[in-house]
């Protein structure tokens, strides 16, 4: 049984640390409609929390994708995820057709929050560098 719950906290790890990851990734080879995105949105600071966001996006990614101090990688990517998911997909200022598409990438962002705090409560497990 042990087992199965350090594997499964492995395949959990991998695919949040790949999603966190890879959106860096992405935000990194498109940085100018990154930055546009965050000023349509009313991000604060966006000049500084842009690159500030995403370097943390991807020490954080790496630490939990291997492992290897897990819990501060899922620390680094609450920091990033709750105030990004706020400013990102702020459903109740919208209406129509938008409104259910960011209220829906809201409850998405909630799920990946809540597997955050898990990686952070419970660690890397066995199969992590370091585990």
């Amino acid at each position: 049984m042990e087992f199965m719950m350090d594997f499964f906290a492995m395949i959990g790890r991998i695919c949040i640390g790949g999603a966190f990851l890879w959106s860096a990734y992405e935000k990194l080879k498109h940085w100018q409609n990154t930055i546009s995105r965050m000023e349509m949105k009313h991000v604060p600071q966006v000049k500084f929390v842009a690159p500030i966001g995403t370097g943390l996006k991807i020490i954080g990614a790496v630490l939990v994708l291997l492992g290897w101090h897990a819990h501060l990688g899922a620390l680094l990517l609450l920091i990033v995820a709750i105030p990004l998911t706020y400013w990102a997909h702020a459903f109740w200022k919208m209406h129509g057709p938008e409104h259910a598409i960011e209220r829906a990438m809201f409850i998405k962002e909630v799920a990946i929050i809540g597997g955050l705090f898990l990686i952070l409560a419970m660690g890397g497990g066995h199969f992590a560098i370091g585990g």
